[in-house]
């Protein structure tokens, strides 16, 4: 994979010096500093997605649903550091956790509608209940 690149969900674009499949994505960075925020780019969000381009500029690999699993750092004598970042495809549990999560939080917001929904009509009620009451006294027929 001499000089593939990996594509990240938001474009970012990794240049690989070789790979081993995706759970051996070895990359060179200039220091230390730059090795961190290569690292700090791998977020879950940004993961979502992961294109493998080769040189040619050819879209040879899609995942989806990736996870960093770990990575391996090596300084070298120049300065720069190998890195190796070794990705995984979530399991079966960590996608029904997210399903779950976010089926929750939903729930919730729909919780918090209905509740205000139900304040108001509430609000509604009285308001008619006085309504009516005042119109029963006007017109004498209030027992």
């Amino acid at each position: 994979m001499s000089n593939d690149r990996i594509v990240l969900l938001d474009g970012t674009n990794i240049t690989l010096e070789s790979s081993q499949g995706m759970n051996a994505l070895n990359v060179r960075a200039g220091s230390i500093s730059a090795a961190c925020a290569l690292w700090e780019k791998f977020t879950p969000e940004k993961l979502k997605q992961v294109n493998v381009m080769n040189q040619d500029d050819v879209t040879v690999g899609k995942y989806t649903d990736m996870v960093l699993d770990h990575i391996e750092g090596r300084d070298n004598e120049d300065g720069s550091v190998q890195i190796t970042f070794s990705l995984r495809s979530k399991t079966a549990e960590e996608l029904l956790t997210e399903r779950i999560i976010a089926l929750e939080t939903g729930q919730q917001a729909q919780d918090t509608m209905i509740e205000g929904m139900s304040e108001e009509l509430t609000s509604a009620q009285m308001a008619l209940t006085e309504n009516y009451e005042m119109l029963e006294e006007l017109s004498g027929t209030k027992a």
